[in-house]
């Protein structure tokens, strides 16, 4: 369920080439000769691929590139900060890390070139595993041999345990510390998620998100002990795959949901996802995936510990998507004229899976 583009690609190529020709202070103006909007450009931003030309000095510069501006409407999260989050994010990783993530070139604040803040990076190249259909069913991933794939979901494993062994600190991550939502750790935390509820639903019943919300204020760990870089969106789909056999990480994309807290959230967030690619779209695991319990063991060897709060951090990953949910349905139902569709933020796969995590009935429609 991606969100297009929601500007005019035209408006966007002329406006993009006078302020590139600003950050370059070229002499000869900036040519796009390409800018399209890719077939799934994302849940929360807008994107666009561009090719561009200008002179460094007599030197012509030929540059595949890559836009991601904040949606005009329709916000997923509560707290945008593009530049901040994604931005800055990938820019520090970039300097401070060995995590593969594009080279930023440069970001704007300013709502009068595009209408909203924007950045621009590099583009890489490779494969990316799809979500409709899911990459158990269609694409790379079921190409492979069960040994390539087993490769595949390693390294997959292995990238997401890199970032929560980011020494954020040291990196300059100290924006991400939340300071008007308490104290960092599982304060910051619940408060976050205590205003996301009240923001994206209010104080209307909900069959599942209020259920899994008093679970999760039940049940929630007293582990501050464990402050890393999280994430946020972790799975498969916001990774891309190079090298020869294309098992290899080679990019780590969409930072919009990145925090400080304990990164056994980003292990409950890649599990939840898996079973939602799975169960949703009526797939099966393929012979060299990781399950559950591999995926599990895998992460507690390269982390060095154990994930003691797994099932805390699951339905803490499906009550998240579910206000994701929430927040399109609205959006959806906005787009399309059709009041029905507002009914998705209630009954949807998603809701389902996070009411078996907690035990309780699956809601079903009114006859």
């Amino acid at each position: 369920m991606p969100v297009a583009g929601q500007r005019d690609p035209e408006q966007v190529k002329g406006a993009l080439e006078h302020w590139l020709a600003r950050q370059l202070g070229a002499a000869s103006a900036v040519e796009i000769t390409d800018l399209r909007i890719p077939q799934a450009s994302g849940f929360s931003n807008e994107t666009y691929l561009l090719d561009a030309t200008w002179l460094a000095g007599a030197t012509r510069v030929d540059a595949e590139l890559v836009l991601r501006s904040q949606p005009a409407a329709h916000r997923l999260f509560p707290e945008i900060d593009l530049i901040t989050q994604q931005y800055l994010s990938m820019k520090l990783l970039g300097e401070h890390s060995d995590l593969p993530v594009a080279r930023m070139r440069w970001a704007e604040r300013d709502p009068a070139v595009l209408g909203g803040p924007f950045f621009v990076m590099d583009r890489l190249h490779g494969l990316v595993p799809g979500d409709s259909p899911p990459y158990t069913q269609e694409g790379f991933v079921v190409e492979m041999t069960p040994e390539q794939r087993a490769r595949w979901a390693y390294n997959g494993v292995e990238a997401l345990a890199r970032v929560g062994r980011v020494d954020w600190q040291a990196a300059g991550f100290q924006h991400l510390d939340l300071r008007h939502h308490g104290t960092l750790g599982p304060e910051q935390r619940r408060n976050y998620f205590a205003n996301y509820l009240q923001w994206a639903w209010g104080d209307k019943p909900h069959p599942v998100v209020r259920p899994a919300w008093d679970w999760l204020l039940a049940n929630w760990p007293d582990d501050g002990e464990h402050i890393e870089l999280c994430w946020g969106d972790a799975r498969p789909g916001n990774q891309m795959y190079g090298g020869d056999d294309h098992t290899t990480v080679i990019g780590i994309f969409d930072w919009e949901m990145v925090s400080l807290g304990n990164s056994e959230s980003d292990l409950g967030w890649w599990l939840f996802l898996q079973s939602y690619s799975l169960e949703a779209g009526g797939a099966q695991m393929l012979p060299g995936m990781l399950d559950h319990v591999a995926t599990v063991a895998l992460w507690e060897k390269l982390m060095g510990r154990a994930a003691k709060h797994l099932k805390f951090y699951e339905v803490l990953a499906g009550f998240q998507f579910c206000l994701v949910m929430i927040r399109l349905a609205e959006a959806f139902s906005a787009e399309s004229g059709d009041p029905a569709m507002a009914a998705m933020a209630i009954y949807n796969p998603v809701v389902n899976l996070t009411a078996d995590l907690i035990g309780i009935d699956h809601p079903v429609p009114a006859a």
